[in-house]
């Protein structure tokens, strides 16, 4: 196209043409020269500022952009589409409240603008308001059916609001619109794999990388999945490339750690783990797992430091209680394991396990009363549990009810169900105290 001279006097009609054609022709600087002198010709025209602006909003000159779309709408306060395109300047700024103010006006003049409902539910979505975006996204959806990053950010809400099986069906409806959008299927594969539906959160993983195979989240779900799947070659194998992808995320260095603690390999774990805290200090969870690898190693003294420093960063980490109280009781601080499990106990009131390690401290403090009623409720909360009946029997024993110890060791027996060497004590233990083995 050739270039139009600025000196010759043309009216702003003619210079938002030639600025049209110009910016159809992806030549975004001549746009905005043309556009100028448009208002140049016509200050007063609202039509040519707003060209201008969008042109450098294309340019990614957002400041600029905005300060036109304000003389836009000074000249014309009904121009709605120029409040929209402001806000999308904001928030491209990530100053997401002023975005927000900007599609509400663009609402408030045009009830009816699909995209500044999904836009604004987008903004409210970036700030968690996640009520508030699902009304928001569920009238663009009522405006524009088939719009699918509606159905997308829509789903996204569900999902953070623990609505897991309708956000699926929004993301079944936004890969039906639109079957090549990578992160519906990295979006669907995190929901598929919060139900613990692994298998089909790795086909989504999978087809996502086939779409897109520079995007490093899904090669590193796809690697959480399978470790959760114990197929820890291939876990391994996806977590290394989204490594390699990107170097920065501390998630992916994570999941390697747990991948190497379930090969037992707790040496490159705790190596995975570090890289990971160097990426993430203040992450509470980065520290548990790294303590659990250490306590797994035996090295009880570095376990507790983890555990401490995780609940430094969270002072309410029923696990990190329990893992420390492994560790003290592993090292005989029994006094002190018994408040870590106490605490744990306190904080999740279900906890079976706290409840089991609890009671074998107390047994280890000779307070058999105390232990037999963490056992009695470590029943309560699973009632077929073996290692429960075996260790409240040992509480009965230590009391001298030796016939509430035999009916728990016959319990044991018949949950337990082997013909081994410890049901062969067992039964023995039984006959000790002069009763007879039902199992």
């Amino acid at each position: 196209m050739e270039k139009k001279s600025s000196l010759i006097k043309r009216p702003a009609e003619e210079w938002i043409e030639f600025g049209d054609e110009a910016f159809n022709n992806n030549d975004f600087e001549t746009a905005l020269e043309y556009y100028l002198n448009a208002i140049h010709e016509n200050p007063r025209s609202p039509f040519a500022y707003f060209k201008a602006g969008n042109t450098l909003y294309i340019l990614k000159k957002y400041d600029d952009a905005i300060n036109y779309f304000t003389s836009t709408i000074t000249l014309d306060p009904t121009f709605s589409f120029a409040f929209f395109k402001k806000g999308l300047c904001y928030l491209e700024l990530r100053r997401i409240s002023d975005a927000i103010k900007e599609f509400s006006f663009a609402i408030s003049i045009n009830p009816n603008f699909a995209l500044a409902y999904y836009r604004r539910g987008y903004c409210l979505y970036l700030l968690r308001k996640y009520e508030d975006a699902l009304n928001d996204l569920s009238r663009s959806i009522e405006l524009n059916p088939n719009h699918s990053q509606s159905y997308l950010y829509r789903a996204n809400c569900l999902f953070h609001l623990g609505r897991i099986d309708e956000a699926i069906k929004d993301y079944d409806k936004t890969l039906d619109l639109d079957p090549t959008n990578p992160k519906g299927y990295v979006y669907r594969g995190v929901a598929l794999m919060n139900l613990g539906k692994y298998k089909e959160a790795v086909n989504d993983f999978t087809i996502a990388i086939s779409l897109d195979e520079n995007d490093y989240l899904p090669y590193n779900y796809r690697g959480y999945c399978f470790s959760r799947l114990k197929q820890y070659e291939l876990a391994i194998e996806d977590i290394e490339k989204a490594i390699k992808l990107n170097p920065k995320l501390s998630d992916a260095y994570n999941n390697l750690g747990i991948c190497y603690m379930g090969i037992k390999n707790y040496t490159k774990a705790v190596e995975a783990f570090n890289k990971a805290i160097e990426l993430n200090p203040k992450s509470d969870v980065l520290y548990f797992n790294r303590g659990n690898s250490n306590l797994y190693q035996k090295n009880y003294v570095e376990a507790i430091l983890d555990y401490d420093k995780a609940l430094l960063i969270n002072p309410n980490f029923a696990m990190a209680y329990y893992g420390r109280g492994n560790a003290n009781f592993a090292l005989e601080n029994y006094r002190e394991a018994l408040k870590d499990f106490t605490k744990s106990i306190a904080l999740k009131n279900d906890f079976y396990n706290a409840y089991i390690t609890r009671g074998i401290v107390f047994v280890k403090l000779k307070n058999f009363r105390k232990a037999i009623e963490d056992f009695t409720k470590a029943l309560e909360l699973n009632p077929n549990s073996a290692i429960a009946y075996l260790n409240r029997a040992m509480a009965y024993r230590g009391e001298q009810l030796f016939s509430y110890a035999v009916n728990d060791l016959n319990n044991f027996l018949r949950i337990y169900n082997k013909n081994d060497s410890l049901a062969y004590k067992i039964r023995n233990w039984i006959r000790n105290m002069g009763f007879s083995p039902e199992y």
